[in-house]
């Protein structure tokens, strides 16, 4: 059985397909039969499930986005998979020490071990939403990424987001949320900024949910009060302190099953990337599904 590598053409400004290319060559040399594939902005389940049918094993070359088209359809076909990064932050690549080293994924597809990971899913407003692999967000961070993804005529880089974010602070205006963990409200009424993570890693390592693990069965719920561009600042210092979870403000609640109810409609992204639904929402609701993919990871990281 062969491995299918799949890559997005324009991540990494054009880099992905070169080291698509050079995977292709080291597993060649070591004797390992892959297959390349370009990803394509539909559905994946309309290009990746056929292909995927038969494989031992699924390479993703590309950033968080790609692999979150990915993930649903490698459960499906009960494959273990690897990210390669070639994006910005590249977090899931960070959670298990995945390099762009071809030998390095070459070593994980000949000698790698099955960890099995959890997903979540959501339902907007009571309708089937999206897959999240890493987290999902409501509030500053969201306004930025759909402020990017409205903007952007080619493949972001962290200088790319500079204006989203001038433009999201001048704009800030926090949603009202209602939050419940397990059909138990913890919060609100109020007007916070507020993650769901399955995963601790975050963009410039800020990590607000560093207790979350992807293998806990639970999704972890961070809300931070705010209630304009003052206390944004602060979370933000906290952040960068890494003593958010000391505050006595901070809400930090895990469980099995998350709703977030909104007061007026607001817009929200998953794993870095505005939802294939993108409008704004009035709420969300996510549910993790344990074990529901998996990954190869070196003996040595585990």
């Amino acid at each position: 059985m062969s491995t299918l590598v799949i890559f997005n053409p324009i991540s990494g400004a054009g880099r992905a397909k070169q080291l698509a290319e050079e995977l292709a060559s080291e597993a060649e040399a070591q004797g390992l039969e892959l297959e390349l594939m370009e990803t394509s902005p539909a559905p994946p389940e309309t290009w990746l499930r056929e292909p995927l049918q038969g494989r031992q094993g699924l390479v993703v070359i590309g950033g968080d986005g790609a692999v979150r088209s990915a993930a649903a359809e490698a459960a499906i076909a009960g494959i273990p998979m690897i990210h390669m990064p070639a994006g910005n932050e590249n977090l899931f690549a960070r959670e298990f020490g995945m390099t762009a080293d071809p030998e390095e994924v070459v070593r994980r597809l000949r000698f790698g071990q099955v960890r099995h990971l959890d997903l979540a899913r959501g339902l907007v407003d009571g309708s089937p939403g999206e897959v999240i692999v890493l987290m999902a967000s409501i509030g500053f961070d969201a306004d930025v990424v759909h402020d990017l993804a409205s903007n952007r005529s080619g493949p972001a880089n962290h200088l790319s987001y500079l204006l989203p974010v001038l433009r999201s602070l001048i704009g800030f205006k926090p949603p009202v949320i209602h939050a419940i963990v397990d059909g138990e409200k913890v919060f609100g009424p109020g007007p916070a900024v507020v993650m769901v993570a399955n995963s601790r890693q975050y963009a410039a390592r800020l990590d607000p949910a560093r207790r979350a693990r992807m293998d806990d069965g639970l999704l972890d719920l961070v809300v931070m009060p705010t209630r304009g561009r003052w206390d944004l600042a602060v979370w933000l210092v906290q952040l960068l302190r890494g003593r958010h979870l000391e505050h006595p403000k901070l809400c930090y609640r895990a469980g099995s099953s998350i709703e977030l109810r909104l007061e007026e409609p607001a817009v929200w992204q998953v794993d870095g990337d505005p939802p294939h639904h993108s409008r704004a929402v009035s709420g969300v609701s996510m549910e993790v599904v344990p074990d529901a993919f998996s990954v190869l990871v070196h003996p040595r990281t585990g």
